[in-house]
């Protein structure tokens, strides 16, 4: 008898072929390499918003390559960032390289995934942030400050959470020069950001794509907070900076007077004398002024608009000792914060009920509205089951047994009954679910006198039909008067668009992903500012929420703009501005001061839109479509569950306080709340609130490669044009009250 080898050999080699054979597979690399990361400011990131992960990549020997991340979406679907611009060089040894990272996260408690590839693709290192490194996600309606500087305590002024609740705000404080981002887009998602010059390391040390970003998210929307003392005139020589003040920085004060500041805040405690920075200001709104040692006035507390944007001045740094010390402080910096964060008020009387109780929801569910597409519900289930239990029982029974005497053909009538429903079905889903893609999409263009820069956010609902993978990209027209009508269109930024809530494709949904869909790429161009989506998965008749980006210059024609308020009036208007577009601007409102004006229902490129001599109505009344009838105001209640009414939406979205807020629409304004121009009104600014006829972006799509072409939907365009108003009234012109003499 033959007696066989050990079998023991032969297993080892199998098993050491299983644990090699991955790492080939997946051409993983023995290169030694580290990897920290540092996501979000100061470890904080909120959910849904882009956010910042800065890597440090070491390396024992020169290495040189690319990093990719991947998360999820807004509904729990994979998604992977890559973009060429995130490239690394090592030199070796302790030196490491910085890259940052710029990318989006639908949900707070999935894992995000760093992916490092040296140039030829070979994958250096996979690996998933540990808790340490992915700081802390807060939700994404959570008020968020980010203060700059020193030693600020923004976080001394917020109440604590209590039992897992979050508190009245978050705060990121940033002390070193490396993490400021360098990407605007990192600042999106905070509510205030409070830049104070004490930070001697930043000061010197701020790098040009650092200012740039302040000055861009500033300018888009946001709400910036400058408190520059005793160490401003480093940060007032850069340009990116300056540009932000309407006027010159001319110097520094010592010991200057803080009796209005204590008068403001009602302190019981004096404050020691503050060293300020002295500010000639040309335009803003001045709210407290005070004295230098030498009786010279100067602007302390003021506030201005920069593009989309408000900047609030204090000439002083809120974490100087003497405020420190001061036991108002607390009260002092919440009162420069504005709580400029919605506040939820619940109406108990408003008996409606929906999964959404943002603004953003109700773009979505509007979005979402598809004509053609008809969705099943119980009743007509049950009704189909009805129908055929109706021929299989009493028919059957009564005309086929009873009436027919034919028992045996019952077989027969159950089989055609049976075929008869599932045919009826099928063709009930082909005409209820069409098979060609549409579009639905609100597209928000603004543009502003004082940066020449268009900046447009589309936001698109896409209907697949049939069942596939999808690239996206889109593309927009230039809308320069001086351009080639027929000059080619360029690309935008695309990505996904999620919304708040627990609800299905909610932030906060416990669908951990949606019907085990692929993972699909965010890939950005090297060439220009531009991403498309690559290998995005549809179900049969699914749809998917998309949002793309883009910005142009447009210059202004020379006198385009001279409105002013009318002489002792500075709520009323007058004069002229102009459409700077190169289509036309159709059933346009104007606002200011609280005030909606009525001008011509077109308004042509280039021409001049003049204020009607007609008295302006409140803006309030406006926005709520009140009228008298028969000697009663009558209003037009906001219903949530209105899916048609876009444009009014649009209104309502770039004017949400000034309708109101909260306690008109039952609907907060926090995710989309940087669409918000109503503060821009009190700030010497009027914005010319109107739609174009044709979408300014055009969408396109390929399906498993092919490209198809969307038929039908709805898209709108709504255009804000922001000019700058000039005050006729001496006795509150900064330049007059505040005429700084000399540099001291």
């Amino acid at each position: 008898m033959t007696r066989l080898a050990s079998p023991f050999p032969i297993i080892f080699l199998m098993m050491a072929a299983l644990i090699w054979w991955p790492s080939v597979a997946l051409g993983q690399s023995d290169q030694p390499i580290e990897c920290k990361v540092a996501s979000g400011l100061n470890g904080i990131w909120k959910v849904g918003f882009p956010t910042r992960h800065l890597l440090e990549i070491k390396s024992a020997s020169p290495l040189s390559g690319f990093v990719s991340i991947q998360s999820v979406d807004g509904e729990g679907v994979p998604v992977i960032y890559r973009d060429p611009s995130w490239a690394f060089d090592t030199q070796g040894g302790d030196i490491s390289a910085k890259v940052e990272v710029i990318a989006r996260h639908g949900r707070g408690n999935r894992p995000i995934r760093i992916r490092i590839e040296d140039r030829a693709k070979k994958v250096l290192l996979d690996r998933t942030i540990n808790d340490e490194e992915r700081g802390l996600a807060i939700p994404s309606d959570q008020p968020w400050i980010v203060g700059i500087g020193q030693e600020l305590r923004l976080n001394q002024i917020a109440m604590r959470s209590v039992g897992n609740a979050w508190g009245e705000f978050s705060v990121s404080e940033l002390t070193r020069l490396q993490e400021l981002p360098s990407h605007a887009d990192a600042y999106a998602g905070i509510d205030v950001l409070v830049f104070c010059s004490s930070s001697l390391e930043i000061n010197t040390g701020i790098q040009e794509s650092q200012r740039q970003a302040i000055a861009s998210w500033t300018q888009r929307g946001g709400q910036l907070v400058l408190s520059w003392g005793e160490h401003a005139m480093p940060l007032a020589k850069h340009p990116e900076l300056a540009a932000m003040i309407p006027g010159e920085l001319i110097g520094t004060a010592t010991d200057c007077e803080t009796g209005p500041v204590e008068s403001l805040m009602g302190s019981q405690q004096q404050l020691s004398p503050l060293t300020c920075s002295l500010v000639r200001l040309q335009q803003g709104r001045v709210e407290v002024g005070s004295l230098t040692s030498d009786r010279i006035k100067f602007p302390f507390i003021a506030n201005w608009a920069y593009g989309m944007g408000s900047v609030l001045w204090i000439a002083t740094e809120i974490d100087s000792p003497q405020l420190l010390a001061w036991e108002t402080r607390g009260p002092f910096v919440k009162y420069l914060l504005r709580e400029s964060w919605e506040k939820v008020e619940k109406d108990t009387n408003r008996q409606v009920f929906r999964s959404f109780d943002e603004l953003s929801g109700q773009l979505n569910a509007m979005l979402d509205n598809f004509p053609k597409l008809q969705l099943g519900n119980l009743g007509q289930l049950v009704l189909i089951a009805c129908l055929l239990a109706l021929v299989i029982g009493p028919f059957d029974y009564f005309v086929v047994s009873r009436w027919w005497k034919r028992p045996r053909w019952t077989w027969w009538t159950l089989l055609a009954a049976s075929l008869a429903t599932m045919f009826g079905s099928a063709m009930l889903a082909r005409s209820w679910k069409p098979s060609m893609p549409t579009i639905n999409a609100l597209e928000v263009i603004d543009w502003n006198d004082e940066t020449r820069t268009l900046n447009g956010r589309s936001f698109m609902r896409y209907y697949a039909g049939r069942r596939g993978v999808y690239d996206f990209q889109a593309h927009h027209r230039s809308l320069s008067p001086t351009q080639d009508p027929g000059s080619k269109p360029q690309p935008n930024r695309v990505d996904w668009q999620g919304q708040p809530g627990k609800g299905l494709g909610g932030f906060e949904s416990n669908v951990t992903t949606q019907l085990g869909l692929p993972t699909y790429e965010v890939l950005c161009s090297p060439t220009a500012n531009s991403s498309e989506l690559i290998g995005l998965g549809f179900p049969a008749a699914g749809t998917k929420a998309l949002v793309s980006h883009w910005t142009e210059s447009i210059d202004i024609a020379l006198g385009g703009n001279n409105l002013s308020t009318i002489s002792g009036k500075d709520d009323l208007l007058q004069g002229s501005c102009i459409n700077p577009l190169s289509v036309d601007l159709l059933d346009a409102t104007l606002y200011f001061a609280g005030r909606a004006y009525s001008i011509p229902a077109r308004i042509r490129p280039g021409e001049q839109i003049p204020i009607a001599t007609t008295i302006p109505k409140d803006i309030t009344r406006r926005l709520q479509r009140r009228a008298f009838i028969a000697g009663e105001e009558v209003g037009v209640a906001w219903n949530p569950n209105d899916t048609t009414n876009i444009n009014r939406l649009a209104e309502l979205l770039s004017f949400h306080s000034s309708s109101g807020g909260t306690p008109y629409t039952g609907l907060t304004n926090r995710y989309l709340s940087n669409l918000e121009c109503s503060d821009l009104l009190k700030l010497e600014r009027a914005v010319v609130f109107g739609f174009i006829s044709e979408p300014v972006s055009n969408w396109t799509s390929r399906r498993d490669q092919v490209p198809v072409q969307a038929i039908g939907g709805r898209q709108i365009t709504a255009v804000r044009l922001c000019f700058k108003v000039k005050i006729n009234n001496p006795s509150t012109s900064p330049e007059r009250l505040y005429p700084i003499p000399v540099r001291p």
